[in-house]
């Protein structure tokens, strides 16, 4: 009866050992392992950059970076466009604020990528929320920051978010 209690005891302790090492491990994968490139600007839109899955979700997915992506979603729209003046014309700009618009207004979670999130991605994003709730450029790129500060559309993007403000406010 005795064996029988230490071979029990024994099972516990080399259980609990394994439960512990296998926490450990897990904690320090959690730890250690960097947060995913992208951020949340808005209840179903994500602004990011490269990643091996987009947000948990995701339905639409619009990569504006000169890579493809190494995943499929049910809506995928791939734009490459480089991240130097020339900006793309007012035309192409609408389209994507368009495009972004419809995928939401279906009820899709809409994620808008390039390679880094900051330039590109953000120049889409800035357009969409400055038609959807007729706001400046800056106070679109405002709140874009508010939630990923890294978003810095380069100075051609800039002054192209410039000329869809007069189209948006009607200025």
């Amino acid at each position: 009866m005795r064996r029988k209690w230490l071979r029990s005891r024994i099972v516990w302790v080399a259980l609990a050992a394994l439960a512990v090492a296998g926490g450990v491990h897990f904690a320090a994968q959690i730890l250690t392992s960097e947060p995913p490139n992208y951020t949340r600007i808005e209840d179903g839109l994500y602004q990011g950059g490269a990643v091996a899955s987009p947000p948990w979700r995701t339905h639409a997915v619009l990569n504006l970076s000169e890579s493809a992506d190494p995943y499929e979603s049910e809506v995928h729209v791939w734009e490459p466009i480089p991240d130097a003046a020339p900006a793309p014309d007012l035309e192409w700009l609408q389209r994507q604020v368009e495009w972004v618009d419809a995928q939401r207004s279906a009820g899709r979670r809409v994620f808008v990528h390039c390679r880094n999130g900051v330039s590109r991605s953000g120049m889409v994003i800035v357009a969409y929320l400055m038609h959807k709730n007729r706001w400046s450029r800056e106070q679109a790129l405002d709140f874009v920051r508010s939630k990923r500060p890294v978003t810095r559309p380069n100075p051609a993007f800039m002054e192209r978010l410039a000329e869809w403000e007069h189209v948006v406010l009607g200025k």
